[in-house]
């Protein structure tokens, strides 16, 4: 077995070395600044593949943690992720207060991108999970009915192996905090073991597994936009599109589209927002992976944003700060995706992009638009940051 063991530990390192080919593809286009993010952005790959195969494992002791930064999938810079492995032939229970969040959603699902697609057997979040008292929630999930007794909410789920993902947004970062949350499997049959040299050799290769397929997977997925000519516009949306297949929500309503804006260039985008619970506007890069926004306004939601007195939406995306509220900042990336979620709305409006010079973008606002100081900016992004930080205790 130790030679078993020694196989898969050579197998990881050298799929780890070859597994970043793509990085480094021609056709892709990109400069050595992007190969640099590329090549973070597969090692924070193999960091979440660790956290999930070798570290936060064992269903029978399920940790509903979160890795920071998560970042793949065209993560919501808006998001906390949790995720906890699930054997749902047994029994689970997720309690805890969520009142301060704006959206919490819930969803079954396995992590197998770029191997067979995304599966989902559950997605459910607020407003529909029961209130049992004082913001807080008590919810099951079994391969048992409801029995009747039970207070808060009971999903009979067929059993497999699984995870659980958790989604918490906050819309307002300074008056939101993430929820106090405790997953348990309430029939537990033995305490924590060390690992076994079969199972570990197991682990290890699905880690190889991991780092082979995910992070290119989702390059690929940002780069269609660009292959199917989907730039700088969002005239290919059609209707409401959410994203299950590839671990989305069906609570929410998604689009997107491969930008390419220059240094003195501006998208302006303009949407009349639906009634919603939440909506959000973000950038990322080539990798799929959103880009800073803990220190840059790379991201736009509803209580950041101003709308005209026309109740018309109008951000401008673009490098160069053109000195107004609604600026979403592309920090010197020069192409990636642009995306938009409306959650649990009444409609999917798609918004209209225009690209233009810098020089033409004051001409196109509202006329009441409102200007700001670089003073200005300086003190939203310093509050941003100590906001986006405190969600996750750094």
């Amino acid at each position: 077995m130790d030679n078993e063991l020694k196989a898969s530990w050579d197998r990881l390192c050298d799929t780890l070395k070859e597994s970043a080919d793509y990085v480094f593809d021609p056709a892709l286009g990109v400069d050595s600044s992007e190969q640099a993010e590329g090549l973070r952005h597969h090692l924070r790959m193999l960091y979440l593949a660790l956290d999930r195969t070798l570290e936060n494992n064992d269903p029978e002791h399920p940790e509903l943690g979160w890795t920071y930064p998560s970042k793949f999938g065209q993560d919501n810079p808006d998001g906390l992720y949790q995720t906890a492995p699930l054997d749902l032939s047994r029994t689970y229970r997720l309690t805890g207060r969520i009142d301060t969040v704006r959206y919490l959603g819930l969803s079954i699902l396995n992590f197998v991108s770029g191997r067979g697609g995304i599966t989902q057997q559950l997605n459910v979040g607020t407003p529909d999970l029961t209130d049992i008292g004082g913001g807080r929630i008590d919810v099951v999930f079994s391969p048992d009915p409801d029995p009747g007794d039970h207070v808060g909410d009971w999903y009979q789920v067929e059993p497999e192996y699984s995870r659980l993902l958790v989604r918490q947004f906050f819309s307002d970062w300074g008056a939101e905090s993430h929820a106090q949350l405790h997953l348990e499997c309430l029939d537990a049959t033995a305490p924590p073991a060390r690992l076994d040299p079969v199972r570990t050799a197991a682990l290890i290769d699905e880690v190889a597994n991991e780092i082979k397929t995910v992070p290119k997977f989702w390059t690929d997925y940002a780069v269609g936009y660009r292959d199917r000519g989907e730039i700088n516009t969002f005239a290919h949306v059609e209707g409401k599109y959410s994203g299950e297949g590839l671990g989305g929500s069906d609570q929410q309503a998604y689009g997107g589209c491969w930008f390419e804006v220059g240094p003195d260039e501006a998208l302006l985008l303009e949407v009349t927002p639906p009634n919603c619970l939440y909506w959000n506007i973000q950038v990322g890069d080539t990798w799929f992976q959103s880009l800073d926004y803990v220190n840059l306004p790379t991201t736009m939601n509803d209580s950041q944003a101003r709308l005209d007195p026309d109740g018309v939406l109008r951000v401008v995306v673009s490098h160069v700060d053109p000195g107004i509220q609604n600026w979403m900042a592309l920090g010197n990336c020069p192409q990636g995706v642009l995306t938009y979620r409306w959650n649990n709305a009444d409609s999917a409006p798609v918004p209209d992009l225009k690209l233009m010079p810098m020089s033409e973008v004051a001409g196109c606002l509202h006329p009441d638009t409102p200007q700001i100081s670089a003073g200005e900016r300086d003190a939203i992004n310093a509050e941003r940051r100590r906001h986006a930080l405190r969600r996750f205790t750094r």
